[in-house]
């Protein structure tokens, strides 16, 4: 009982070590060992998860003719610190990373209209009435449309509108949509 007590002082000490715990570096305030990504405290994570591959039959395979109790336990927790680094990063690669400006402050969107209106106006005034036309009977495509046309920001007509940024992108969307599935009327 003794020798598994120490073992898992050990691995505790050893977990805390990697994780840099209480110092500047700590490694458990964000990212791959985090509360939020492990769904709990990374030594109580880490020091379980050690414990439980290790009586695990599928788990581990444990040389237990070459190392003691505490090698294995920390092996164990070595690979769980690294697979889970590397389910972080990868699941980093796949979120979509959103660029929360607005256009208007990329572009002068403005200037690239006027470069782009000269003999297009009947076009343009065309598309006007049938983004009007496509949004009428739904309120919040109408303001979104109105306050676009206005030259209003993004983030202006999220908070005028008391919603999320990316709900106004998703309004922008459902209009675009609504105009291509009726493009056949605006030409």
């Amino acid at each position: 009982m003794e020798e598994v007590t120490e073992a898992i002082q050990k691995l505790t000490t050893h977990v805390r070590a990697r994780m840099r715990l209480e110092s500047k570096l700590d490694r458990t305030k964000k990212g791959a060992h985090s509360i939020d990504f492990l769904g709990m405290p990374a030594v109580d994570f880490y020091v379980g998860e050690s414990i439980k591959r290790l009586y695990d039959p599928e788990g581990w395979d444990w040389k237990f003719e070459e190392r003691t109790l505490s090698e294995q336990l920390i092996r164990i927790a070595n690979k769980l610190i690294s697979d889970k680094s590397k389910q972080y990063l990868n699941k980093q690669a796949k979120t979509p990373v959103f660029d929360n400006r607005d256009i208007g402050d990329i572009y002068d969107v403005e200037a690239v209209a006027d470069d782009n209106i000269e003999g297009k106006e009947e076009e343009y005034s065309r598309l006007i009435d049938m983004a009007y036309e496509v949004a009428k009977g739904d309120d919040d495509l109408e303001y979104f449309l109105l306050r676009y046309l206005d030259g209003a920001k993004y983030m202006t007509i999220a908070q005028e509108m008391g919603i999320e940024l990316e709900q106004v992108h998703v309004l922008r969307k459902k209009i675009v949509r609504r105009l291509i599935t009726n493009k056949d009327k605006i030409r």
